[in-house]
């Protein structure tokens, strides 16, 4: 399949290394990856009221991405937001509305898509899940994320008590109210049983912002925030 990559301005800024890793995985399963001219999601008007200001970037996304056969971004939030923009704002357009259903969370295409059910790979470590809101909610995912990690070998998985609790991002959220911010993101880290784990896996780099952030400002080595494609792809999965 010929996929075009979203990277993200997350991705572009702070988490390069989630988009390669992202690209790398694809290529690995046979992929042909394509990098068009990117653009914001629109998410942060968005979030902060202004949908109307929104639109044009949703706008920008589908005149780059239109007859895609799959885009696949390493971020549910991005995703959740093209998804329901593209709707929203074009759903008069055959286009947008194809683009929306084949427009994927790197986890979600490699579940829905690929079918790569605990997919066989070799990594070292104790690790906990986060699953973000945007992909628990928004996409629907829930907890099927945690199915990409079951086969890896070497990997040992532990739970958050109260695996539902935000992470306290939300985007410009924790602009607006920094403070709630702070405190969803220390009871979420303190959700977490003793020992602490070695890492932390998420699939949206804003909540490994968030509790990474959070985690060095109390100088807690452990656990170490790493994105999900970070981890599939140096445990080797699609080889």
């Amino acid at each position: 399949m010929r996929i075009r990559l979203f990277t993200t301005c997350l991705g572009d800024l702070f988490a390069q290394e989630a988009v390669l890793s992202t690209a790398r995985i694809l290529r690995r399963l046979g992929h042909e990856i394509e990098l068009p001219e990117q653009t914001c999601c629109g998410q942060p008007a968005y979030n902060s009221g202004f949908q109307e200001d929104a639109k044009p970037f949703i706008a920008a996304f589908l005149e780059r991405f239109k007859g895609s056969e799959a885009v696949v971004a390493p971020s549910g939030s991005c995703v959740a937001m093209l998804r329901h923009g593209l709707v929203q704002f074009f759903g008069d357009d055959p286009e947008a509305r194809r683009l929306s259903e084949h427009t994927y969370e790197i986890s979600q295409f490699l579940l829905d898509v690929e079918g790569l059910i605990a997919p066989k790979g070799h990594y070292e470590a104790t690790a906990i899940y986060h699953e973000s809101c945007h992909l628990s909610h928004w996409l629907h995912q829930g907890d099927r994320t945690k199915e990409l990690l079951a086969g890896i070998d070497g990997l040992e998985l532990v739970s958050f008590r109260e695996p539902q609790l935000c992470c306290g991002f939300g985007g410009t959220f924790a602009v607006h109210f920094p403070d709630l911010s702070l405190a969803m993101a220390d009871e979420k880290l303190a959700d977490i049983s003793s020992p602490a784990p070695d890492l932390l896996i998420a699939s949206d780099q804003g909540c490994l912002m968030q509790l990474g952030g959070r985690l060095a400002a109390r100088h807690q080595a452990k656990p170490q925030p790493i994105h999900l494609s970070v981890l599939l792809d140096r445990a080797g999965v699609g080889t």
